[in-house]
């Protein structure tokens, strides 16, 4: 079985429905692995322009026939400042796929959500009246409904408050860029956020750091001071760690990107940003 990931990509957020044939695999075996092998699949980029949402995989029977539909969440970014997002369902039937795409928004913060009954669910962040274009932070929850012909109807939109420092919490985030520089494959840096305080792994030493979102202002938020644990590591590492720890303390808002936490920070002079991907779902 062979997925072509460019192929798939483009034929989903083109919103095209597509048929693969499977005959190196049974039905069964086909519909076990379907979530994992479309998403490894996906997870190939297409350049830079697009890929799918880290950690949003939901299976259900979405059409009533006993087989479980797949619910994917992809971005696109095709050029200006725009970032779209999509649902695509995958259908297998007959040993073959079929997909259909919902178009979700421009610049939306994919949150979370799930499948009940015949209603695919989203938890995300749009943009409220007074948010601007850059940096929305109305949190929503918007729902589709499956019709008995196979389309998907948009039920009214549920607002359910602003976007705080509550929304990073309940798993670990890892660095992946600092400042503008890859972090080495070997060298894991981490945050988790609970109950107004943040910490995790810097390279070589544990620290901790209160965070307070600043009031009345969605996405904007106060770090520090920042402790940690005096164990001395490689010189490399420990630049990475000492920079890492400093643009923390400095500290003033927060983003979800295409699944992607972005803490940026500020000083009089001088700003920059820290990316993580999501990691595990904490208890």
């Amino acid at each position: 079985m062979i997925f072509n990931p460019k192929i798939l990509q483009l034929l989903f957020l083109a919103g095209m429905s597509v048929s693969l044939c499977l005959a190196d695999v049974s039905a069964e075996d086909a519909r076990q692995g379907t979530a994992d092998a479309v998403s490894e699949a996906l997870e190939e980029p297409v350049g830079q322009t697009r890929g799918l949402i880290d950690g949003f995989r939901f299976r259900g029977d979405l059409d009533g026939d006993d087989e479980e539909e797949i619910v994917l969440a992809l971005w696109d970014a095709p050029g200006g400042s725009g970032v779209f997002n999509y649902l695509v369902i995958l259908d297998l039937e007959n040993d073959r796929i079929s997909s259909r795409s919902i178009f979700i928004g421009d610049r939306v913060q994919i949150l979370g959500g799930g499948i009940e009954g015949n209603k695919i669910i989203v938890n995300l962040i749009e943009h409220g009246a007074a948010d601007p274009a850059c940096c929305p932070a109305q949190k929503a929850t918007r729902t589709w409904i499956r019709e008995t012909d196979g389309s998907f109807k948009a039920l009214p939109v549920k607002l359910t408050g602003r976007l705080s420092a509550e929304d990073i919490g309940g798993r670990e985030w890892i660095l992946t860029r600092l400042n503008g520089e890859p972090v080495p494959e070997d060298l894991q840096i981490s945050l988790a956020y609970d109950d107004g305080q943040v910490k995790g792994n810097a390279g070589c030493n544990s620290y901790f750091s209160d965070m307070k979102d600043l009031e009345g202002a969605a996405g904007r938020v106060k770090l520090g001071p920042v402790g940690s644990t005096r164990k001395i590591c490689a010189d490399d590492v420990m630049r990475m760690e000492g920079d890492f720890l400093q643009s923390l303390g400095n500290a003033t808002s927060f983003s979800l990107v295409s699944g992607k936490l972005v803490l940026s920070w500020n000083t009089a002079d001088q700003g920059g940003a820290l990316i993580f991907v999501s990691g595990r779902k904490l208890d």
